[in-house]
């Protein structure tokens, strides 16, 4: 799953989740990351991150605002709730949304159920497997070890464009997984 992505800087702007967030960015940024789950019923992506406070902000309004800024920055989707059921549908919306807003080679589309990143994938979208959680300070060896033949097994049978974990994960990321972009974010 070898996808271009057109690269401006390293640092993105993370939980751009809402208009007024939008709005402040500067005209320069290179990149944004948004936290996105599929509303099956009406066919879009509404934008929040946590299930415990839904949002009714769709991504398609949230474009609105960035395209009307004129802004050039990559699309980070951290996409909460891609699954089997969702994946053709939400395809498709991510088709149109790239089309309306012109931002071919330019979105990012995450999950951490790797075999459901394949149809996007396919139709020429870089896509990041979000690695499981495991701080490897904290981890013993065969711990870390159990965890990086999981991401390989995963990576073998599902391929993605790249790697996706917490900041502290780099080090193990970049060791076992030397040929893949290492995507990471702090707070």
């Amino acid at each position: 799953c070898n996808k271009p992505l057109i690269q401006k800087a390293k640092h993105w702007i993370k939980a751009v989740n809402n208009i007024s967030i939008m709005q402040q960015l500067p005209d320069n940024t290179s990149g944004i990351e948004c936290d996105v789950y599929f509303d099956l019923q009406k066919k879009h992506f509404e934008v929040y991150h946590d299930s415990s406070a839904p949002s009714t902000l769709s991504l398609d309004t949230l474009l609105s605002v960035y395209y009307s800024k004129k802004l050039q920055a990559n699309v980070w989707l951290d996409f909460k709730n891609l699954s089997g059921e969702n994946s053709m549908s939400s395809l498709h919306e991510i088709n149109r949304l790239k089309n309306k807003y012109n931002l071919s080679n330019q979105f990012i589309i995450e999950s951490p159920d790797p075999q459901f990143l394949k149809v996007f994938c396919d139709s020429g979208y870089f896509t990041s497997y979000y690695v499981p959680f495991l701080n490897p300070y904290e981890a013993t060896e065969k711990e870390i070890i159990q965890f990086t033949g999981t991401i390989r097994k995963n990576m073998e049978k599902f391929p993605a464009s790249a790697l996706s974990g917490y900041y502290f994960q780099y080090p193990v990321l970049k060791k076992f997984f030397p040929n893949y972009p290492i995507l990471t974010w702090a707070d």
